[in-house]
């Protein structure tokens, strides 16, 4: 049987087929939201990309698995918020991507604010887990602008940071979004690309309030139907299984 894939953008089941002991698990957290701006002129921070995942877990024919994709999350006049966390509930313990932080808030006129800083805290560790953190959020400068929201994590690694203005891109992970217009009276962030990019911290030019941009949903895609492990590349072999061993 030829190698298979799904891919899941949002929540959902998938039930093991019949002969199949491994399934390669990636998983995308969802990328955090960007700061607001609320000062006259400010520059909300960006919020981080998200944390990337991956596992060959071992998993049971005909058993139903509920696969949890993080949610995007909405821009809003407030704290950037941090991420939502992906995961998969394998029969070896449940692999799980998340991390990272929103941008912060502009309160004060013509201050930097801070981005969010990415990270792996809270996701899975230990043997055959890979994992890399998604890009920083830029900060805001000064009032002049916002930050751009920072690039997620991919195979195999780490997102690009979001710089002033200007997302995160150009890496394995979807981008990051920009920051506010930084002309007249400036706009709301822009939301992140998915899976899992930062939304860009909002830019006030007058009293009006700006949102920081949203954080993209993440992803989680599945792969099974190997002949055996060194079929694939960047995989490490369960406990008790050697590359070579047929796996299904």
């Amino acid at each position: 049987m030829a190698t298979e894939t799904q891919t899941f953008s949002a929540n959902g089941n998938w039930t093991c087929p019949r002969g199949v002991k491994y399934v390669l698990v990636q998983l995308w957290q969802g990328g955090s939201s960007g700061g607001a701006a609320d000062g006259n002129p400010s520059g909300g921070g960006g919020g981080s990309g998200g944390t990337y995942v991956q596992k060959i877990c071992k998993v049971t024919a005909d058993a139903i698995y509920a696969v949890v994709v993080g949610a995007a999350i909405a821009g809003a006049d407030t704290l950037g918020s941090k991420g939502n966390p992906s995961s998969f509930p394998a029969d070896d313990g449940t692999l799980v991507a998340d991390g990272g932080a929103g941008g912060a808030i502009a309160t004060v006129n013509s201050t930097s604010t801070a981005g969010g800083t990415a990270s792996t805290t809270g996701s899975s560790t230990g043997a055959g887990v890979i994992s890399f953190k998604g890009g920083d959020g830029g900060t805001g400068s000064g009032g002049a602008s916002g930050g751009g929201g920072g690039e997620s994590a991919g195979p195999y690694a780490i997102g690009n940071s979001g710089g002033v203005t200007t997302g995160g891109t150009g890496g394995p992970g979807g981008d990051g979004g920009a920051a506010g217009i930084t002309t007249g009276n400036g706009s709301a962030g822009t939301d992140g690309t998915a899976p899992g990019g930062g939304g860009g911290g909002g830019r006030a030019g007058t009293n009006t309030n700006r949102a920081g941009g949203g954080g993209a949903a993440g992803q989680v895609i599945l792969t099974w139907g190997w002949t055996t492990l060194n079929n694939y590349e960047h995989v490490t072999a369960p406990s008790g299984i050697s590359v070579t061993e047929k796996i299904r």
